[in-house]
């Protein structure tokens, strides 16, 4: 897997030379299956345990990172002291998340970042006293510090003496509000829910002062092979491309402390997916010059929670349809999934179902009733390439006349140029009105099929994209946020 990535940057990155030493260097010495040791700690909302299983933003994205690596996800949760003494001595062992500070530097391999966090002395709420400088924290009786954690250690080379430390954060709010110490010192990310599972509002603490803005990392011991950081940092770089990175933190962290590198903003991302979609309402259509619709609405809500920008454009369907099936990172909805497009696409969904039937004009004397029947009417209207034309020509039919712009065969319907309309619950009446026709002038003369319809990628688009879309998909699912925008256009899931 190791080779395939690299080879990937190899055709991509335009100083070739460095990279080919880089991928001569892994192929030689590149462990086929190092056992590392995995450590963290009780630490939310980055890791802690929650009804018997280890969760947390970061704990999360360790998981992916192993996942994609193909290795062993076996997290050891233990007191940070004793996992940190870990990795100063033992190889193969990585421990999360780590502040990566000047004197660690050297100590350590590093992968990230991962999150950025304010470290800030906290008072009590009621505590008049006014802690503006270093100077004035030094001079009071005692500030709580998590015991070898970064943040003591930043006190300890200030000079602090009046430090108070203990093994778990929790003990140190607890003293903090039960008056045996002063101040507390810990960070802006997971104040509040050490305070809440503390037992303690997080309303009766305070920030006074700011100490140091703060970068997190992966930790990976010295002794540890190169190779395996490098394989690390790739496949961190890749979730962060693809989205996944930000989709996993940001459930958990504020979008300011979210870091995809030192630098960048989560949306200054390399990775570009180019989204078309047709005008066919109500799954997509233009309204005074802006795409709407509810496909284009669950696709933008899946984009904004992986941090990736809105490339959606409305084109004709054949158009779409033959764009994602010649450029790379490319997708096209919503497309039905039939069996003879099965293998074309990589798939996401359903978006929604609908019922395909045959349609006539209300004063139409044609009846039909069955499939066989519909092969004796004369002219059977159609929509270009898309999937019901398709499905019908799998079945033979010969009777198809085909438009560029669906709604036209409203007009041919209406004047007697076809004898009957391919559509379906879902789009008809929306197609109906905007012909400039009531849904009420048409009659389901037959309904042939019930299908679902996706969102169709590229083929040849990572797994790792088509995994982390359809994982965010169900997400709102079973959020409601889904439900949400389907009540919007008036559409009731199955």
């Amino acid at each position: 897997m190791l080779i395939d990535v690299v080879k990937e940057r190899l055709l991509k990155n335009t100083r070739p030379i460095f990279f080919l030493v880089a991928f001569l260097h892994l192929t030689v010495t590149c462990p086929a299956a190092a056992e590392l040791t995995l450590i963290t700690e009780e630490f939310p909302p980055l890791n802690y345990t929650e009804k018997g299983k280890l969760t947390g933003a970061m704990t999360d994205v360790v998981r992916e990172i192993t996942r994609r690596l193909g290795i062993a996800d076996d997290i050891q949760v233990m007191p940070w002291a004793r996992g940190y003494k870990r990795l100063l001595t033992e190889p193969n062992t990585v421990l999360f998340t780590t502040a990566r500070t000047e004197a660690r530097e050297s100590l350590f391999h590093w992968v990230g970042p991962l999150h950025s966090a304010r470290i800030e002395l906290y008072a009590r709420k009621s505590d008049p006293r006014q802690i503006d400088s270093i100077e004035a924290a030094m001079q009071v009786r005692a500030i709580a510090t998590y015991r070898d954690d970064v943040r003591e250690q930043l006190l300890k080379s200030l000079g602090f003496t009046n430090l108070d430390s203990s093994n778990s954060p929790h003990s140190d709010i607890r003293k903090l509000m039960s008056g045996r110490v002063d101040l507390w010192i810990f960070d802006n990310v997971g104040v509040q829910q050490v305070a809440l599972e503390a037992g303690i509002d997080p309303q009766e603490i305070k920030a006074v002062l700011t100490l140091q803005h703060q970068l997190s990392y992966i930790a990976i011991s010295k002794p540890t092979s190169p190779a395996i950081v490098y394989q690390w940092q790739v496949t961190l770089d890749e979730m962060k491309a693809d989205g996944t990175f930000w989709w996993l933190t940001r459930k958990w962290l504020p979008p300011d402390a979210v870091r995809v590198s030192e630098r960048q903003t989560p949306t200054d991302t390399p990775f570009l997916l180019r989204l078309y979609t047709e005008d066919s309402p109500p799954s997509a259509y233009d309204e005074n010059g802006r795409i709407k619709g509810l496909s284009v609405d669950i696709v933008r809500e899946i984009l904004r929670r992986i941090g990736q920008p809105d490339t959606i454009a409305l084109v004709p369907w054949a158009r779409g349809y033959q764009l994602v099936q010649s450029e790379a990172d490319t997708a096209l909805f919503s497309t039905t999934r039939l069996p003879q497009r099965e293998a074309m696409f990589s798939w996401v969904g359903p978006l929604y179902r609908q019922h395909w039937g045959f349609y006539r004009w209300h004063a139409s004397p044609i009846r039909i009733a069955d499939i066989e029947a519909a092969r004796q009417v004369k002219r059977i209207g159609t929509y270009r390439q898309d999937a019901k034309m398709q499905y019908l020509q799998a079945l033979g039919f010969e009777n198809l006349v085909s438009t560029n712009k669906n709604i036209t065969n409203l007009t041919h319907l209406q004047r007697g140029d076809i004898d009957l309309w391919v559509s379906s619950d879902f789009n008809m009446p929306y197609q109906a009105r905007q012909a400039g026709a009531s849904p009420d002038q048409l009659a389901l003369a037959y309904r042939f099929h019930t299908v679902g319809n996706y969102i169709a990628f590229a083929k040849g688009t990572s797994p790792h994209v088509i995994r982390l879309w359809q994982a965010v998909l169900d997400e709102m699912k079973s959020d409601g946020s889904y439900q949400r925008i389907c009540r919007e256009y008036s559409y009731v899931p199955e």
